[in-house]
């Protein structure tokens, strides 16, 4: 590990915070004539193409919504109000309402490497303490929220529930962009079963969303939850490391951080989340303390190891497996 002083200040990243105005639209384009020109062919081919269709169109929902995910922290086509009505309606086909996500995820930029406030923005980490006095509807919740069926389940539990109808009932007020998003998913599968077009609906829209629900929930998971994994829980063991002990890097080939849109170098937009998807891999090159980064795969090894993770351990500050916590036990 680095020293923490190693890690760029600020100031040294502002170069980078810097928008390219032709590669920001560039990039919103693409991903536009991608998602349309997927939706054309999905609606065109109910059979066979349409349905296959729907696997790299998941993928280009997720950059869709990534690509918001960059907007609303100020770091891709900032001041734009046109950008921030597009991704909006983003928000709302992805189940992820702009209202819900500013404040969920900028909670969790802000308390980055607390296990006390994981659940929040991210998935919940408990300590062993904790698990040994909840009850068994609690921790059977919370196994549910950390298994890989909940990923699976994602558009449903993650995004749906999670993301859509609890913060509603929670908040009314604060979130009308809630209401909105189900009110024109109702809407889109009333219409279409009006209209005896539910296998369209399922081909165009759940499958799709599914897959990026799905995509989405894997990422928001592995991103803080992975062999090696520091957490703090005081303030004396905050500091800059903290990015690099809690946020990983994914270890995939470049074309996956391409369609990914740059998520996978994450301890980057963590340290500083206004600097824009493209140029996250310059300030990786440029800075040699991010190679300390932890690395994730995407392979089936390395995500049974990331969701085998259960609880928290305080005494060995380390996260212990679920087969640890049952010998435990």
């Amino acid at each position: 590990m680095h020293a923490d002083l190693s890690l760029p200040s600020r100031s040294a990243l502002k170069p980078f915070v810097q928008e390219r105005a032709i590669r920001s639209l560039a990039e919103l384009c693409c991903t536009l004539v991608a998602f349309f020109a997927g939706l054309a062919v999905g609606v065109a081919n109910p059979f066979g193409l349409g349905w296959l269709v729907a696997v790299p169109q998941g993928v280009v929902v997720t950059r869709l919504f990534i690509l918001m995910h960059d907007h609303v922290h100020g770091a891709y086509l900032r001041r734009r109000p046109w950008a921030s009505m597009l991704f909006s309606w983003v928000g709302l086909f992805t189940l992820s309402p702009v209202s819900v996500w500013r404040q969920s995820h900028g909670f969790h930029h802000r308390h980055t490497g607390w296990q006390r406030s994981a659940h929040v923005g991210s998935y919940p980490v408990w300590t062993v303490a904790k698990w040994r006095a909840a009850s068994v509807r609690g921790r059977l919740v919370y196994r549910w929220m950390r298994h890989p069926g909940n990923a699976v389940l994602g558009v449903f539990t993650v995004f749906a529930y999670g993301m859509t109808l609890r913060p509603l009932l929670q908040r009314p007020r604060a979130h009308p962009d809630a209401l909105a998003a189900l009110v024109l998913h109702l809407g889109l599968f009333v219409s279409c079963a009006a209209f005896g077009a539910l296998p369209g609906w399922v081909r165009v829209v759940l499958l799709p969303l599914a897959i990026a629900s799905c995509i989405g929930a894997v990422l928001f998971y592995i991103q803080h939850n992975f062999p090696g994994v520091r957490y703090i829980t005081s303030d004396r063991q905050a500091g800059p490391r903290v990015q690099l002990g809690c946020s990983s890097q994914l270890d995939a080939p470049r074309w996956t951080h391409i369609a990914l849109a740059n998520i996978g170098y994450h301890a980057v937009h963590h340290h500083y989340e206004v600097i824009p998807f493209y140029r996250l891999p310059e300030v990786y090159a440029a800075f040699p303390a991010f190679a300390a980064t932890p690395r994730v795969r995407l392979g089936p090894a390395s995500l049974r190891a990331c969701y085998g993770l259960g609880l928290w351990d305080d005494n060995a500050q380390r996260m212990r497996t679920w087969q640890e916590v049952a010998a435990l036990s």
